[in-house]
């Protein structure tokens, strides 16, 4: 009896310690690797107004390190034009991202679920919060 009581001990002791609270489908370990769409940038940055044309901009993250960015110039009657940029993962939620038009800039990544993260960095020494969702 004694054997079977040890066993099932050994068995409940093994499930408990086996199974970990981090169900949270991705929410906190998102992936950048999508094609995303800038929604807001806060506060704005002087000569770029994201909002100023009715397509937001557009960025494709790729598993290479590579960005392809998809603009619109609301000088120009809100024109579409492309630009590659690169990407890099720096530690857990630090990236450094290039923006063209603009450079290289380093930041954090926080994610919202699976359909939307911010991208915290600072632009002239401004801090700025781009806001990316799918």
């Amino acid at each position: 009896m004694k054997k079977y009581f040890f066993l099932l001990a050994a068995f409940g002791f093994f499930l408990i310690t086996s199974c970990s609270d981090d169900d949270d489908n991705g929410a906190e370990n998102g992936t950048i690797i999508a094609n995303w769409e800038l929604t807001a940038v806060t506060p704005q940055i002087p000569g770029w107004d994201p909002s100023a044309c009715p397509e937001n901009p557009d960025i494709t993250f790729t598993e290479n390190g590579s960005a392809m960015w998809t603009l619109y110039d609301s000088e120009n009657d809100c024109a579409e034009f492309s630009s590659s940029g690169t990407w890099e993962k720096n530690s857990d939620n630090t990236y450094t991202i290039s923006i063209p038009n603009f450079g290289t800039f380093d930041g954090t990544v926080k994610f919202s679920g699976a359909n939307k993260f911010t991208f915290t960095t600072s632009f002239q020494s401004i801090p700025v919060v781009l806001t990316f969702e799918k």
